[in-house]
């Protein structure tokens, strides 16, 4: 039996502009380790990807790669320089694989990532082609028209989604072919998968899987870390 060739694409070249840094959000330290190299780590506990592509701002590449070598040693890590748009840096990362069974991608801002939600996702996508976690909406849903609530949104079929997301190689390569000038505006690869026409299977996601978005959201990844207790503002 052949042996599965399982690659992931981990989104690394966003700016983070919310994040108020000088470097780019995913290269920012969490104790000894950058979010990049936390995320990584946390992939490679699950034991079955075979190779990472790292897509990261142009010309951070070689920094990238001189950090994961000393970070995350051992692993078969490819790094290239992402697009303006998180879905154009997916394109970027995709167009280096020749080929796989399954390609997994995950952003480099969620370091919580569990083995047991990496496996959920792969198992769901090797039947269905496509999978990603998710979490029904807890909170009232609004829609806003400009700093006033314009309505309230029903929110018993409302889910957030999260990364990891897994899909058949030919079903995500298809889908960002067919994509054309709407790859631009997608944040993430399920939209364009569905857009394309194929179904995406839901597992349930995790609380703790958290992206770091802004600076607060630092502090919550390190408590969880470090086991230490949230200090949370007055």
């Amino acid at each position: 039996m052949a042996v599965e060739n399982v690659v992931c694409l981990v989104a690394a070249a966003g700016r983070g502009k919310r994040f108020g840094k000088e470097v780019p959000k995913s290269f920012y330290p969490v104790g000894e380790k950058t979010l990049l190299a936390l995320s990584i780590q946390r992939l490679s506990e699950w034991k079955g990807i075979s190779k990472y592509i790292v897509m990261v701002p142009p010309g951070w590449e070689e920094k990238a790669a001189d950090m994961l070598e000393r970070e995350a040693p051992g692993l078969d890590i490819v790094v290239v320089a992402g697009g303006e748009t998180r879905s154009e840096s997916v394109s970027n990362g995709l167009d280096v694989l020749d080929e796989a069974d399954l390609v997994i991608v995950h952003d480099a801002c969620r370091p919580v990532v569990s083995v047991s939600l990496v496996e959920r996702v792969v198992a769901a996508a090797r039947e269905a082609g496509a999978a990603v976690p998710a979490l029904l909406a807890t909170e009232t849903l609004g829609r806003l028209r400009d700093d006033s609530i314009e309505a309230t949104v029903p929110r018993d079929r409302v889910i957030g989604i999260q990364t990891p997301q897994a899909f058949k190689f030919d079903v995500l390569k298809r889908s960002f072919e067919a994509s054309g000038e709407t790859v631009r505006k997608a944040t993430d690869e399920s939209s364009l998968v569905l857009a394309a026409g194929y179904p995406v299977r839901v597992v349930e996601g995790e609380r703790w899987n958290l992206k770091v978005t802004v600076k607060e959201d630092l502090q919550i990844i390190e408590s969880f870390l470090e086991g230490k207790r949230l200090e949370l503002p007055v």
